[in-house]
């Protein structure tokens, strides 16, 4: 009754959503160890450290807490429940009792919640802070924040993936161009060395491995890399092939802080029964050379002018994409991407060709604030986007590169993570 209920809710506020489109929502997913979103009227969700909303969601034990806000579109007060769940090093579920890495308690709900105000688009939005003095982090490693409805863990609304680490190695990276002539001109090789003196690791090809993460995304992580090199307490992962990322491009962005005023790439905007954004038609990159071009590297923040508090008084817009493209991709889908589709290809991303206007367009119901994304073509039986068809790829384009170190000790059931670095790679200095 409550599924048909919000149905019925959702279609009459929002009658730009295709019913077929909404209902395939419904139908049983299974939970998914990654960042994943269950339910249709779930938005602008961000999990990122408390003093650093535009950082990944990574913190040192101990230290500062990460913030969750999403909203709830129906606008009416749910009872969400939390809990976390420990994950091995490649995000299935460790050996661990949850009482073996929480403190207090092992689901608790989200209390802390705030309605729209002055918004054609009524949502409620919700904010949990973890850890918390409810539920304490007792050990490092990979996390997944597991969020339903009513005390029931089958009600499954939203799932985020977060890593907690300890500092007991020292990392350093180097972040430079290539040195294989075939990589040079598009990829980014990322060499690391692992200093652990004072640290013992009996078999480092066993037990010990890292994880590097572009733009702190798990969608291209490496993550099955092995010591190059082992000797005088170091580990050297100096490879020349299997340690390149592509470069891609510079992000593509817009700015809705205003639907009173036009942003760089903003065309139009009109109020139906909710805003409408129509972002400037846009071209294909993949053949053009590569321009300085600042960006966020991919996350967005919502934001709202004259605004004393953005998360509630932020009004939600359908943002109109139009990608110009005389080629028609046939066995082949065409996608908004970036941290707003979680870094994966999801149907309510996707555009569709239009032929008259000969281009690939869409739109896709969006909180106010600033986006970068990038346009991907992911081939039919693909299981990952292609950014650089459509935009390209280049040894020059700024990101930012993260590293993570495991470790399974001798005797323990867990991956514990026992190092963590960040580098911006910048190619045109």
């Amino acid at each position: 009754m409550k599924i048909f209920f919000l149905s019925f809710f959702l279609l009459l506020n929002f009658p730009l959503l295709a019913q077929d489109e909404f209902f395939d929502y419904y139908e049983s997913k299974p939970f998914k160890y990654d960042n994943d979103v269950y339910l249709p009227f779930i938005k602008s969700i961000r999990l990122f450290p408390a003093n650093d909303p535009q950082a990944p969601p990574i913190v040192k034990l101990g230290g500062n807490p990460l913030v969750l806000l999403f909203d709830d579109l129906t606008a009416v007060f749910q009872n969400y429940t939390y809990t976390i769940i420990h994950c091995n090093a490649d995000w299935t579920p460790s050996d661990l009792l949850k009482a073996e890495y929480i403190d207090g308690f092992q689901e608790y709900f989200i209390n802390d919640h705030e309605f729209a105000f002055n918004t054609f688009v009524p949502y409620v939005n919700y904010r949990l802070t973890i850890p918390n003095k409810n539920m304490r982090i007792t050990k490092s490693g990979n996390y997944v924040l597991k969020i339903y409805e009513d005390n029931n863990p089958e009600l499954l609304v939203l799932s985020r993936r977060f890593v907690v680490y300890e500092e007991f190695v020292n990392i350093g990276v180097d972040a430079k161009r290539p040195t294989i002539a075939e990589f040079m001109d598009t990829h980014q090789e990322i060499d690391v060395t692992i200093n652990h003196s004072g640290y013992v690791i009996p078999d480092p090809y066993r037990d010990f491995h890292i994880s590097i993460l572009q733009n702190g995304r798990w969608d291209n992580a490496l993550t099955q890399l092995k010591p190059l090199f082992v000797g005088n307490n170091q580990l050297s992962y100096n490879y020349d092939r299997e340690n390149n990322f592509k470069g891609g491009n510079e992000f593509r962005f817009f700015d809705t802080k205003s639907f009173m005023t036009l942003s760089m790439n903003m065309r139009n905007v009109k109020q139906d029964s909710v805003w409408i954004v129509y972002l400037v038609p846009m071209m294909r990159k993949n053949m053009l050379r590569y321009s300085v071009q600042p960006d966020v590297n991919g996350i967005y923040v919502i934001r709202r002018t004259n605004s004393s508090n953005p998360e509630i008084e932020s009004d939600y817009a359908w943002v109109d994409f139009f990608l110009a493209s005389d080629e028609i991709f046939e066995k082949a889908n065409v996608y908004v991407f970036g941290a707003l589709s979680d870094w994966q290809t999801r149907p309510d991303y996707q555009l569709k060709y239009n032929y008259q206007l000969k281009g690939y367009q869409g739109k896709i119901l969006l909180k106010q604030g600033y986006y970068d994304f990038k346009f991907v073509l992911q081939e039919d039986g693909a299981t990952a986007a292609d950014e650089s068809a459509l935009e390209g790829t280049h040894w020059e384009t700024e990101n930012n590169y993260q590293i993570l170190v495991y470790h399974r000790e001798i005797g323990i059931r867990y991956d514990r993570v026992i190092g963590f670095s960040q580098v911006n790679y910048q190619g045109m200095q």
